[in-house]
């Protein structure tokens, strides 16, 4: 089992990295991003339409509010939607996004960069959203600029000989010229290269406004210390747990059952010992992150400190249920590996879950690493309370119940104490 497990490693590892990463990937899903329409108009309605049909996308228009009942964004329901992290970005078309008069489509776009990755991706595809548009936008932008400055009838003659001259170069009919809204279908190329943005800013402008983590002073390193933390965490409490091996073989458990304790006594003394060392060891790592790259653990240490905890019972019943039941310490160091690896990449650790295909991101919610990862983010990015980060701790501390029951019932099975 234990040489099976060399081959049986990278082979997982190779499946979700390929699976991520593969060129033939359909891309990003299941993004969340809240949208509120406000606008009547039909290039506002187009765009968000355009955002409702993209897969990267799973676009929210509606919050529960107080009394339980589903309810239509307003604008500071939206903001703290994105806030509370419950979406990536949010935008918004206000009523005055593009009225009859306007030369320019206006809209505001929320967003929560805590993952620099998800963020530039969200950006672009938005932006993608938007000007795919761009041909509309710009004929009716254009042709109510001719009559603002040079007056309704100079500028319906400018319009007409512009639209004459299109036509001759481009073949395309007058009356659609004159009439931008029958260009809605039209699937043009709308290149943002450097150079064209100041020219199309004048058509489509977006208000950008970062809602979390404004303050933060090291944002690559704050989103990600606790993921690192985690994976080398899980490799020591395995080690360490995989100890009892080592105290089998060299007759140190014998002599521990001759004394006056129990199986049990012996059990939770080593639960305790690695409980301990893990947190320790996420404290070092959180204080080294403090002092390397200026992460703040100290604005919010009592609900980091949870978190922490939390997380240190869990990854130590994972060490103990590898010890129950694996045969040898090959055997658990082998399994340990391929457990600790997929649970780390698949749980967020070291890339966005949002990259994996739908079906890794349902299974990514089933391991403690991604609700882990979700409680230091509430916490060192969003400056959560205690309240907010008590469904990270809940599920946590229910996952270590699990596990731990498992484990037991296996050593009292197993033949580890003999």
């Amino acid at each position: 089992m234990a040489v099976l497990l060399t081959f049986i490693v990278p082979l997982v590892l190779m499946f979700i990295f390929g699976s991520i990463f593969n060129g033939g990937n359909s891309g990003p899903t299941g993004i969340p991003i809240a949208v509120l329409n406000q606008s009547k108009s039909d290039v506002a309605g187009k765009i968000v339409s355009t955002l409702d049909t993209m897969e990267a996308f799973q676009m929210v228009d509606s919050v529960k509010n107080a009394a339980g009942n589903i309810v239509p964004f307003d604008t500071t329901s939206m903001k703290e939607y994105v806030i509370s992290g419950k979406a990536t970005a949010g935008i918004v078309f206000p009523p005055d996004a593009y009225t009859d008069t306007s030369t320019a489509l206006r809209l505001k776009f929320y967003y929560d960069p805590k993952n620099e990755i998800e963020m530039q991706m969200v950006s672009g595809l938005v932006r993608q959203a938007v000007f795919s548009n761009f041909p509309s936008i710009m004929a009716q932008s254009g042709l109510r600029l001719a009559n603002r400055y040079l007056g309704s009838d100079s500028g319906s003659e400018f319009n007409k000989g512009l639209a004459i001259l299109v036509h001759k170069y481009f073949r395309l009919d007058t009356a659609n010229f004159l009439n931008p809204g029958k260009w809605m279908s039209y699937g043009g190329r709308t290149d943002t290269a450097r150079g064209r943005g100041n020219f199309m800013s004048n058509f489509v402008r977006i208000d950008n406004e970062q809602v979390v983590g404004e303050n933060v002073k090291n944002q690559w390193a704050t989103s990600t210390i606790g993921g690192w933390a985690l994976t080398f965490l899980l490799f020591a409490v395995t080690a360490s747990s995989s100890s009892l091996f080592d105290e089998r073989k060299s007759g140190v458990m014998l002599r521990l059952l001759t004394s006056p304790v129990s199986r049990v006594h012996i059990l939770w003394s080593k639960y305790l010992f690695n409980m301990c060392l893990a947190i320790v060891q996420l404290v070092f790592m959180f204080v080294v992150g403090w002092l390397m790259f200026q992460v703040d653990i100290f604005s919010n240490f009592l609900n980091l400190m949870l978190i922490i905890i939390s997380a240190s019972i869990a990854c130590t019943s994972f060490g103990m249920l590898l010890a129950a039941v694996s045969k040898t310490r090959q055997q658990a160091n082998g399994l340990g590996t391929l457990l600790i690896l997929t649970m780390s990449a698949i749980g967020g650790a070291w890339f966005p879950t949002f990259l994996m295909p739908s079906a890794l991101q349902s299974l990514s919610k089933l391991t403690f690493v991604y609700w882990a990862m979700e409680g230091f983010l509430e916490v060192l990015w969003r400056g959560g309370g205690t309240v907010s980060i008590l469904p990270h701790i809940g599920i946590l501390l229910g996952m270590a119940v699990v596990i731990n029951l498992v484990s037991i019932w296996r050593f009292k099975k197993g033949d580890i104490f003999s």
